[in-house]
């Protein structure tokens, strides 16, 4: 083939792929008209093979719960995915007190599993119940539609719920809830945790629950330890059903602020070079590039101001790709760690689940009042395309949102078919989450 050839073919190639990303851009713009809303006012950005399109690729955008996925990045930079988070018990058989590691699922499953192992070392009543800063109880966390509950860690709140479950025998609320944990957990997992399955079994009262910032026993006989799953299980189903606590929790664990803020300002500077400050359009001149104030993306106050988390559309797509990248280095990829659309539990379990996609969307869903915002991975015929919608709306579940999402699934649809339809991913839903760790062989269908 001549040289003359390879040039026409060369430039036939460009002008296909501009006529494409031409195309993309007057398709969000002719969606965001018909649904009444203004594609100046709203990010959309998409990064194929190394480039970055779309006109509101730098505007400074409210992530809401398009936020955790970076929570994740940043929990496997510093703990890995198979870290697991340990809980430490000890007593001397009339105390307890537990030293905890920021496990963002201690929930009933937990505590009826510590009652189960204390009354088989013959403790069924105490005289106090101590925790230390680093043990965050949320007991109904697995309940329906807790997910997205905006609860928050206090210690106050951590007595309350220890005080109303070690208080057993005379609270008939956690003895039903107790005989439901029984039913609702197989024999098989029970016998491995090495508690009993019979309800007669159980038995615990307490007189007093504190926090301690010191270890309040003088001497201890029991000792032993509630481990809970890898953290790559944890950050999977936290991303599934978009649970706001346990993303708070292991926002946590690594430091929060004190550690993201330098993180996501690194990420940037490293993406788009330190004078990104000139291209980015919506901020303050000495704002950062990129701020979580919460893991989960909710909002919270500051001078009993709200702020959000925020960042740009273009942070966000180089962020997912660096997740993905992330979890390649331990053999793992994007569908281990997002909600793969319409196969996958929560809330992208009945969106964007046409049959002709299946097993090409990974992506996260974020909805506030002021926000509705999805971001993501599509693997297509044409390769992979990491894709963002930051949708600025002031109704929750008004016309505004409503018409957001519309837009972005239309243009998540069209995106796939530009480059050539979907490359569907082998995939199979994991197996049902416990918040306990088990052996391969007792792990729920």
């Amino acid at each position: 083939m001549n040289s003359f050839k390879l040039i026409s073919i060369f430039l036939f190639a460009i002008s296909v792929n501009a006529n494409i990303h031409n195309g993309i851009a007057n398709k969000w713009l002719e969606l965001s008209k018909e649904f009444g809303l203004d594609s100046k006012e709203h990010g959309f950005c998409y990064l194929y093979n190394g480039e970055i399109y779309g006109k509101t690729a730098h505007l400074k955008a409210r992530l809401a719960s398009t936020s955790k996925p970076l929570t994740s990045l940043m929990a496997l930079k510093t703990q890995g995915p198979n870290y697991e988070h340990q809980t430490e018990v000890i007593s001397d058989g009339r105390n307890i007190h537990l030293i905890g590691s920021d496990d963002g699922m201690f929930n009933e499953d937990k505590i009826f599993y510590l009652i189960g192992r204390l009354n088989a070392f013959g403790i069924t009543e105490l005289d106090n119940l101590s925790f230390d800063n680093y043990t965050p109880i949320f007991a109904i966390a697995l309940y329906s539609r807790m997910s997205m509950s905006e609860a928050w860690y206090s210690k106050e709140y951590n007595i309350e719920q220890l005080e109303e479950y070690f208080n057993l025998d005379t609270n008939k609320d956690i003895q039903s809830r107790l005989r439901r944990f029984l039913k609702n957990t197989p024999v098989e997992i029970l016998n491995e945790l090495g508690i009993s399955s019979r309800y007669s079994d159980y038995k615990m009262s307490t007189k007093n629950v504190f926090y301690s910032t010191r270890i309040p026993l003088i001497d201890y006989n029991y000792n032993f330890t509630l481990t809970a799953p890898k953290l790559l299980t944890y950050l999977k189903y936290q991303n599934s059903v978009s649970h706001n606590w346990l993303a708070d929790i292991t926002y946590r664990s690594f430091g929060a602020r004190s550690y993201g803020d330098w993180f996501l300002e690194n990420l940037a500077e490293e993406s788009f070079g330190n004078d990104y400050y000139q291209k980015r359009i919506g901020f303050k001149d000495q704002e950062p590039h990129a701020l979580l104030y919460t893991g989960s993306g909710l909002d919270s106050k500051i001078n009993d101001e709200r702020v959000d988390n925020y960042a740009t559309c273009a942070i966000i797509v180089k962020a997912y790709e660096q997740l993905e990248l992330e979890l390649a280095d331990y053999g793992k990829g994007l569908s281990d760690i997002l909600p793969v659309a319409g196969v996958d539990i929560g809330t992208l379990a009945n969106r964007l689940n046409a049959r002709r996609n299946l097993g090409s969307i990974m992506a996260k869903t974020g909805t506030l009042m002021n926000t509705k915002s999805l971001a993501g991975k599509l693997k297509t015929k044409s390769g992979d395309i990491f894709f963002g919608f930051f949708h600025h709306v002031y109704k929750a579940n008004g016309s505004e949102q409503y018409n957001a999402k519309i837009v972005q699934d239309l243009m998540t649809e069209y995106l796939i078919e530009e480059f050539g339809g979907a490359k569907p991913l082998i995939y199979k839903r994991p197996k049902q989450f416990f918040p306990l760790k088990l052996s391969e062989a007792v792990l729920l269908e």
